[in-house]
């Protein structure tokens, strides 16, 4: 029977002892990890964050999009025939909430003839621009609002 004195017999996955330089070198391996591991998340939140910011921009000015028109057609419920005061009544309105309307085409007509009985049609288109639009296949939208009015 052998005897080998010095050696150790403690299994392998046994701890290390609590103020040992093996726990230390665990200690700074976790500390590395959790900073890989956060590099790697914080572009990934970084997306969603954005994403949503984008998503509420969207919901705002497609909702502008629609008051505008609506609020031009009943301004053509008035006057039909005054093109210049309906295309200023949608902008007034869209500026009101926060949406520039000077690159957006906002058209205005009568589909059976400006007059009593009949409607007054607007209709505008506003290109939209995302915050995140290099990360996403369409990096800008075309927006529309139409609203349709009869004229007293």
């Amino acid at each position: 029977m052998s005897v080998t004195i010095g050696s150790s017999c403690k299994p392998a996955d046994a701890q290390p002892e609590p103020g040992s330089l093996e726990m230390k070198r665990r200690r700074n391996d976790a500390a590395g990890q959790e900073l890989v591991e956060l590099a790697l998340l914080i572009p990934l939140l970084l997306l969603i964050a954005f994403g949503v910011l984008d998503l509420g921009r969207l919901f705002h000015a497609s909702i502008t999009i629609a008051n505008a028109a609506r609020e031009a057609a009943r301004y053509g419920t008035f006057d039909p025939f005054d093109v210049a005061g309906i295309v200023g009544a949608a902008h007034a309105e869209a500026e009101d909430s926060g949406i520039d309307l000077s690159g957006s085409t906002i058209g205005v007509s009568c589909p059976e003839g400006c007059g009593s009985g009949l409607s007054v049609r607007v209709t505008i288109q506003y290109p939209f621009q995302l915050v995140m639009g290099g990360a996403f296949i369409v990096p800008n939208l075309t927006l529309g609002g139409s609203a349709e009015m009869i004229v007293p």
